[in-house]
């Protein structure tokens, strides 16, 4: 599978939610961002330089930032939600944790795409509601963004 056809998939799924995949396009081509079933989810076709003609396919959703507090019994609560989890896992990068998919985009097809959207943006969205309650009181307060553009957000990808 190529760019294009890989581009096409994903934006025909994005279709097939009733939005505009025009809208939701990013900086750089193969990169999406879109609200769904209440959770950001970022969707990605890319390449590495090593091998130009492999793509891969990857969906991606911000769960919640890594707790000042309480980090043992955090991870702990991860890895017990991994192991519940179908078709996707949440993984940790820098700060922040994440709902995440990821494969080689050699035969993927449309309700495969369609299926692993759905199931990011509902984990995602599920659960971060839960670990916020769980682990109230953990994160320590963090200074309000000032116009200079700093965010306490999730990084970019």
């Amino acid at each position: 599978m190529d760019f294009n056809q890989l581009s096409g998939l994903v934006e025909d799924s994005i279709r097939a939610l009733k939005v505009d995949p025009a809208l939701c396009r990013g900086a750089k081509p193969g990169q999406w961002s879109i609200i769904y079933k209440g959770a950001t989810v970022w969707i990605d076709a890319f390449n590495f330089q090593d091998n130009p003609n492999r793509w891969y396919f990857q969906v991606m959703s911000p769960l919640v930032a890594v707790p000042d507090k309480n980090q043992e019994s955090f991870f702990q609560n991860l890895l017990e939600i991994n192991h519940t989890l179908y078709g996707s896992w949440i993984s940790k990068k820098n700060d922040w944790t994440y709902v995440m998919f990821l494969r080689e985009a050699d035969g993927l097809e449309l309700s495969e795409i369609g299926a692993t959207l759905d199931r990011v943006a509902y984990y995602s969205s599920d659960y971060q509601g839960k670990l916020k309650f769980k682990f109230e009181g953990s994160w320590l307060p963090k200074p309000t963004p000032t116009s200079s553009g700093s965010s306490d957000g999730p990084p970019s990808k």
